[in-house]
């Protein structure tokens, strides 16, 4: 991305933000950090991730996804993506999470950032 791509980003985010925060009642109560299981091969695995996030959300917590327990920094920020598009794909409440998005690269997180926003 070009820095003008990231500022049109930056404002496609905050209005999306502001939006978002206005139609939907905010978190609250317990979030739990979601641990990423891996396959043998070491990438994620998405059927067992999406179950345990399942159970979660069955005992009434909220799920703070890629962040809280360092895996994050495991993943490449295109797998983070998949993940965060396949646990919305599988019927996961957006408004149930919070994903964590925060990169070494600030283009990455603007890119993640903007992708979970768009999910409500």
């Amino acid at each position: 991305m070009q820095k003008e791509e990231v500022r049109i980003k930056k404002e496609e985010l905050d209005s999306a933000t502001i939006d978002g925060l206005a139609a939907s009642q905010r978190i609250r109560g317990v979030l739990a950090p979601v641990v990423t299981p891996f396959k043998q091969d070491l990438s994620p695995d998405s059927q067992r991730f999406i179950a345990h996030c399942r159970w979660l959300l069955s005992q009434n917590c909220g799920l703070a996804v890629f962040g809280t327990n360092s895996e994050a920094n495991s993943l490449a920020v295109e797998e983070r993506a998949m993940l965060l598009e396949e646990l919305v794909a599988a019927g996961v409440d957006p408004a149930r999470m919070m994903p964590g998005t925060g990169c070494c690269s600030i283009m990455e997180t603007v890119r993640l950032t903007a992708q979970a926003v768009g999910h409500g």
